[in-house]
């Protein structure tokens, strides 16, 4: 095992954490998850070529009346990463790097942020799964 050429610098850092509760939604049988995510990478941020930053939106049950569903939230998280110039020489792995695997770090930081919230408006707790960022 050896360190990746790709990192993340310090801790992300969450730039918007928005969450509605419904009152009046009741909690009789399942509801399915619905997750959406964006994801922005800003290349050239600054004179090292070899940084950028990457922003991960995520929305849960965004789509829906907020009647339908117990609670909306959205979540705006973005890390700082920087690589070797190795990975310069290699575009699509690079590419990869910042809209996949950059994705996924930030995505481990928040799960247990929406896990605490539902937590804290005394729901039950919401575990969002795993997801997989790679494009098929």
């Amino acid at each position: 095992m050896r360190e990746s050429v790709f990192q993340l610098i310090g801790k992300p850092r969450i730039n918007r954490f928005n969450f509605q509760l419904n009152k009046e939604y009741n909690f009789n049988g399942e509801i399915k998850l619905e997750l959406s995510n964006n994801i922005k990478v800003l290349r050239g941020i600054d004179e090292n070529a070899h940084r950028a930053i990457v922003i991960l939106d995520i929305g849960i049950f965004e789509s829906h009346e907020k009647e339908e569903v117990p609670f909306q939230i959205h979540v705006e998280i973005e890390g700082h990463f920087k690589w070797d110039e190795i990975l310069d020489k290699e575009e699509a792995m690079l590419e990869k790097m910042l809209k996949e695997n950059a994705p996924a770090i930030l995505y481990c930081y928040v799960r247990p942020q929406i896990t605490s919230i539902t937590v804290e408006a005394n729901m039950p707790p919401l575990v969002v799964p795993l997801m997989n960022f790679q494009k098929d």
